[in-house]
């Protein structure tokens, strides 16, 4: 049986191929650390409050906020808790990654 030589590029090729797939693996995916993004403020019944939002649109965090603000109703599907006089955090609504928040001013 004959073999045929294998040309250098091929080996390269090769070398490269297995390289950039083991650091794939290794590596897996990479997500970025981002912080969550501020939703500018509000006035609910005389009080200021910045709202910040992660996940989520700040049109739809802004909405559920003022609600939830003035009548302690949560959206749908999110768990809130709210915080004492010891934080400024006023209040944190979750639905698994998606989260919004008030700060009091």
């Amino acid at each position: 049986m004959q073999r045929w030589p294998i040309p250098r590029t091929h080996h390269a090729a090769l070398a490269l191929t297995v390289t950039c797939t083991v650091l794939a693996v290794v590596a897996g995916p990479s997500l970025a650390i981002v912080p969550p993004a501020d939703c500018g403020r509000m006035t609910v019944q005389t009080k200021r409050y910045t709202i910040k939002a992660d996940q989520l649109g700040c049109v739809t965090a802004r909405t559920h906020a003022r609600r939830y603000l003035s009548t302690h109703r949560r959206p749908t599907g999110y768990t809130c808790r709210n915080f004492s006089g010891e934080t400024k955090l006023k209040f944190r609504c979750s639905r698994g990654v998606k989260v919004f928040f008030a700060i009091r001013r």
